[in-house]
Parts: structure tokens; sequence; C-alpha cells
């Protein structure tokens, strides 16, 4: 399935995307960024420097700049990985801006972290996730853990990173 470019008429409001700067070009949020270019979506990318998943000051503070700086109303896609820096940002701008998350996995379940680590990200990554208008995941076991974290099943979309999932995404999006 070939996704068609919406005529201008139709194009849902120009998009931003939060995401890691050093996010690998085979990442679930950076492909469903370029199918949604691919779809003549309008997109402005807004990277965060430092290290992803961690906690980072400059990531924290470059996110507090850009989610400031977008206008009222407008769709913010962000990156699963990038929540972790977020979520001190999104209270402030949860009702003003229209978040929609992008997650491929959730990092609070690395099997590499200690207990104390586990909780800490278990908790950053269910208070962003409570802010999202959608959570978009690319696979049902994903959706799964997202919906455990106490995410409304009606805020889950499953769209996988080709056209089809640009068209489900898109359509998201135009409905919010």
């Amino acid at each position: 399935m070939t996704i068609q470019p919406l005529p201008p008429h139709e194009s849902p409001a120009a998009l931003h995307a939060v995401m890691p700067a050093g996010l690998p070009a085979d990442a679930y949020g950076r492909r469903m960024v370029e199918v949604l270019r691919a779809a003549g979506a309008g997109m402005t990318v807004h990277a965060l420097p430092g290290p992803y998943p961690q906690v980072d000051p400059s990531a924290i503070l470059a996110a507090d700049i850009a989610l400031a700086r977008l206008p009222d109303g407008a769709p913010v896609l962000l990156d699963g990985n990038a929540l972790f820096n977020l979520a001190a940002s999104l209270p402030a701008d949860d009702r003003r801006l229209r978040f929609v998350a992008l997650v491929d996995r959730l990092h609070w379940i690395d099997p590499d972290l200690t207990a104390d680590e586990a909780a800490v990200r278990r908790n950053l990554e269910q208070g962003a996730l409570s802010l999202m208008r959608r959570v978009v995941v690319p696979d049902d076991e994903t959706a799964a853990t997202v919906r455990a974290l106490g995410v409304r099943p009606d805020r889950v979309v499953r769209a996988a990173a080709d056209d089809g999932g640009a068209a489900a995404l898109m359509a998201v999006l135009a409905a919010l």
C-alpha cells in the first residue's frame, strides 16, 4: 500500500517531533517520522543532545526550550527514547500541546537495570505516558506493556513503521 500525499487543504497542522539526536536511523520513531514525511506530512524535528535513554541535563534543557517555543495546539510526536528527558517538561505543556508518544519499547523492563533503576525509569515512563493523548506502538506486546502502566486502551494505537502505519498515525493526528 502506498500512501499518497494529502492535498494542501487536507494536511494536518505542521507536526513537531522530539527525539534524541543520536537515535539510530532504524529506530521506530525515526522510521515513523520518515514514513509520515513520505506521506506528505510537514515535519520539524527537534533533536535532543546527550545519550539516550539516560537522563541528561543538556537534553532536559533542550526539551524545555523546544516545547516552550511550540505554538498552542501543535501536535507533537515524542520518541519513547526521549521520555526520560521530557518527563519534567511535559506537565507544563500537556494541556497546551497535543502529545503523541512513539514507543517501540519501555526501558524500565531492561534486564540489565537494578531494581532501583528500573523503579525510577518505570515511574518516569508511567508519568510521561499518562500525559499522552495517544501512545503509538509497533506491536501487541508493547501495547500490552503500555496498558499495564495504566494507559487507557483507547489511547494505545498499533502502527507499524510503514505506509499503513503512517496512514493510521495520520488518522490519529487528524482526530486530535
